[in-house]
């Protein structure tokens, strides 16, 4: 199922559950900023669950859907994924009481990462960079594989040392880690998925 058509509901519903998230951390509500935390990610997972699903179902051939669409569609929602986190960095640290001195930088650095994949899919959107290449699509399989594990290691050790229960101003910041985190490793989990079951059908 192509992301496109769908994209402008996306990005409304990703723009209500940040404007949800600044006004509970502006009063202070925890539970209610992880809640539109939560909501995110689910927004973002299941888009990419419904893009790429009907390719785990059905032979690629039928679907008319490459190497290169595929990892093109879940590339974008990873690169949605950072620019909402940077968005509500700046957002809650420079828009809210809430003040915690690394709160710019982190934005900033989201948001460096976001503007790397926009970089990433303008090359990747046409077919004769090298970035569109067959091994070049192996490589980037294989970093996902790899950020995916480096994530995983990340929110475990994030949830063990306690930092969620935190009363000081990184308390949204955590919130945050915790959804962004765990948004981009399912979604570097999918890619690997939809890049191996391409490779099944290919290969029958």
């Amino acid at each position: 199922m192509p992301l496109r058509p769908s994209l402008p509901l996306l990005l409304l519903a990703l723009l209500s559950a940040l404007a949800a998230m600044v006004i509970a951390t502006s009063a202070t509500r925890k539970a209610e900023a992880a809640t539109a935390a939560a909501i995110f990610a689910v927004i973002l997972i299941s888009a990419a669950l419904r893009t790429n699903a009907p390719i785990w179902r059905r032979a690629a051939s039928t679907l008319g859907i490459t190497q290169r669409d595929a990892l093109m569609q879940t590339t974008q929602i990873t690169m949605i994924a950072y620019l909402w986190c940077a968005l509500a960095f700046y957002a809650i640290y420079l828009g809210t009481p809430i003040r915690w001195q690394h709160g710019w930088e982190y934005g900033t650095a989201m948001l460096a990462v976001a503007a790397g994949y926009a970089f990433y899919l303008w090359r990747l959107s046409d077919p004769a960079d090298a970035v569109s290449k067959p091994r070049a699509i192996e490589r980037a399989v294989r970093f996902a594989s790899v950020q995916a594990i480096l994530i995983g290691i990340g929110l475990v050790w994030l949830i063990s040392s306690g930092k969620l229960s935190s009363l000081r101003g990184d308390w949204p910041a955590n919130q945050l880690f915790i959804a962004g985190g765990f948004t981009v490793m399912v979604l570097s989990v999918i890619v690997i998925k939809t890049h191996a079951s391409l490779n099944d059908r290919s290969t029958r």
